[in-house]
């Protein structure tokens, strides 16, 4: 007999359908090789490095030990690997004017100069930097330093910004929801995996964690009761990842509560067609986004 598992509440499904829409604007233009190129003339071209210092340039020039703290899932030699060395090829100015120019052409080279140019995107951007100037300082480092960042006039940018405040101002809450489950970086990782939404293959070396510090996590969740003989979560493991999820999308509620359900649905509409096509112009295609986030 199979259990019916009762529906989440409305708002925390809509939270939790935005994260689904917005993620991809910001990340398709952290990836793609556009980006990348928009760094070159400071001579920062690893990938890592790109990623660290265009992530953490809000911040200013921040030391790796800080990002660990507010990245939060990566190994701490991965990050020391780019910071704070990075900081002598382009001061944090320079790199947030370069992610804004790698962005810009990262979009327009995937969705098109007609796409980017359109009313879509410029209705979407207001409704986002609304939902943003929502984003409370406390207790979120990244987010409150995305916010006091200037919205670029252009809508294209002003969308990717704005969503940008949203992504990581969510992830602070996420980071907190992590804090209060116990779980360390590694064991975060690892419960992720165990309940099949990440494959350990592709997520560990995405994160720096080598074999040893992956395994000894393992062996501290079995030891708490949270992972089965076979490396599955317990039922007491599924539950500490629900209650994880649950408290993300709660204290991600405030800008979709202050933008009200109506134009929040709106910006999801708007987005979920540019998300999709830029994950798929990656070739890394989105499950499917329903087209009610209510659904």
């Amino acid at each position: 007999m199979t259990v019916q598992q009762p529906q989440r509440p409305a708002e925390l499904r809509l939270a939790r359908a935005l994260r689904d829409a917005l993620d991809p604007y910001h990340t398709s233009a952290i990836l793609a090789p556009q980006t990348a190129a928009a760094y070159q003339p400071y001579g920062i071209t690893h990938p890592w490095a790109v990623y660290f210092a265009g992530r953490a340039a809000p911040l200013g020039a921040v030391t790796a030990p800080a990002v660990d703290a507010v990245f939060y899932h990566f190994s701490p030699a991965l990050i020391a690997r780019s910071l704070p060395a990075v900081w002598d090829r382009a001061d944090p100015g320079k790199v947030l004017a370069a992610r804004l120019t790698g962005a810009d052409a990262a979009l327009r080279a995937l969705l098109g100069d007609r796409t980017v140019d359109s009313p879509e995107i410029a209705e979407a951007a207001e409704l986002a930097a609304a939902a943003a100037a929502a984003c409370t300082a406390a207790g979120r480092p990244l987010g409150a330093a995305n916010a006091a960042l200037p919205l670029p006039d252009e809508p294209h940018l002003r969308l990717w910004q704005a969503v940008t405040t949203l992504r990581e101002w969510r992830g602070d809450g996420h980071n907190a929801a992590l804090l209060r489950s116990g779980l360390d970086a590694v064991e975060a990782l690892v419960a992720i995996t165990a309940e099949g939404g990440e494959v350990r293959s592709s997520l560990q070396p995405r994160r720096g964690w080598s074999d040893t510090d992956w395994e000894a996590a393992e062996h501290r969740l079995a030891d708490r009761g949270l992972l089965d003989g076979d490396g599955r979560l317990t039922e007491a493991g599924r539950a500490l990842r629900q209650g994880i999820e649950d408290l993300t999308d709660q204290l991600a509620l405030a800008p979709w509560q202050r933008l009200g359900t109506g134009p929040s649905t709106r910006l999801y509409q708007l987005v979920r067609p540019l998300s999709t096509a830029l994950a798929a112009a990656l070739g890394h295609p989105l499950r499917d986004l329903p087209a009610d986030p209510l659904a």
